[in-house]
């Protein structure tokens, strides 16, 4: 990694680092307006040190170019991809977005991906981004993480990945995936490091308001803390997945839902499936558990009343669930995560100054 120091020669200081974002229909917006205010504010720094300077130029970048609709129903523009065998892109991310589901099988994008990635210095896949870089072959006997609710669905699509779980970003080698959509700050935070040194990243990272915001707790309850990313919310399996969250509390059949969002129940389970690599009961489940996990961590109530906070019919029920899904009890969940808690905080609130591999260009 370079150090802020070593960016003072003259051939560095006018250096500039091509960041192309690929974008998708349905790109979530933060992923790029966090990754672009970070490189902003990250030159704007490097210019007050040496005049005249800059570091970053940025790219959004498509298969065919022109307009994208965004999640928000914003519109951007992209320009298309360069020649693989003609480019002057030094890093890449992916951002995240519902249009990745069709973009990993498209044949003249995964190829481009493959052309490139050995004149690519790093590369970066957002949440649901991962399928996208997964596809190409490029995080075969790799370690990589996605969406909570997406990692059976990446696991089943490319069994050669080693899914990480419970980790906000991970990085192997010179490639870096996040589980959650609009974390494009973050990860341009772990590459201004790589360029610059952890001094200037943290002051990046310490004048970027939004981004101090996304290491605050938004949520005034654990149970809404664990919600699926905008990226999966669209039409009827959107409406169910919102359903199913506000509703895990009480008791839901697979048929009250398909009836919410007017489906037949065998059709409902089919395209749930589809969309979301499980079934809609082990979703139910699996949102269920979160939330028990999150009281656990973050209140001291007993564990039968958050059980039927969550859902479950008695403490007794979460902890025979607990046994065969986390292989441990909930009151010694509880206690491993208290004595982790200050650890926790630590890399919470100060992600740049983490350790991570130090290969350069």
């Amino acid at each position: 990694m370079e150090s802020f120091q070593t960016i003072q020669s003259a051939e560095d200081r006018t250096a500039i680092r091509h960041i192309g974002i690929i974008v998708s229909d349905g790109v979530i917006l933060a992923d790029i307006v966090g990754a672009a205010e970070v490189f902003v504010v990250g030159d704007k720094l490097i210019s007050s040190v040496f005049s005249g300077s800059t570091g970053y130029r940025l790219s959004l970048l498509s298969p065919s170019g022109g307009m994208i609709m965004s999640s928000s129903s914003v519109a951007v523009m992209t320009s298309p991809l360069p020649p693989a065998d003609a480019h002057n892109l030094d890093s890449l991310i992916i951002a995240s977005g519902s249009g990745n589901f069709d973009a990993y099988r498209d044949p003249r994008l995964i190829q481009w991906l493959q052309d490139t990635h050995s004149s690519i210095r790093r590369t970066a896949a957002l949440c649901t981004g991962v399928f996208v870089l997964g596809a190409t072959g490029l995080l075969n006997n790799r370690r990589a993480t996605t969406h909570w609710a997406l990692r059976d669905k990446l696991q089943q699509e490319f069994p050669l990945i080693v899914v990480e779980r419970d980790t906000l970003i991970f990085q192997d080698g010179n490639i870096f995936t996040s589980s959650d959509a609009g974390t494009g700050a973050d990860i341009a935070l772990r590459l201004l490091e790589e360029d610059l040194g952890s001094t200037l990243a943290k002051r990046v990272a310490q004048s970027l308001v939004t981004y101090q915001r996304q290491r605050e707790n938004p949520h005034p309850h654990p149970q809404t803390t664990h919600r699926v990313d905008e990226s999966l919310r669209n039409g009827r399996i959107h409406k169910a997945l919102r359903w199913l969250e506000e509703h895990m509390a009480s008791s839901i059949s697979i048929v009250d839902v398909a009836n919410f969002v007017s489906m037949s129940e065998r059709n409902f389970q089919r395209q749930f499936k589809r969309e979301t690599g499980q079934t809609p009961h082990s979703f139910l489940m699996k949102i269920r558990l979160e939330a028990v996990r999150q009281h656990l961590r973050e209140t001291d109530l007993p564990v039968d009343k958050i059980a039927r906070r969550c859902g479950f019919f008695s403490g007794e029920h979460v902890a025979k669930l607990f046994r065969k899904h986390l292989d441990t009890s909930p009151c010694e969940y509880r206690r491993s995560e208290r004595a982790l808690q200050p650890r926790q905080l630590l890399r919470a609130s100060e992600p740049v100054e983490l350790a991570y591999s130090k290969s350069g260009r």
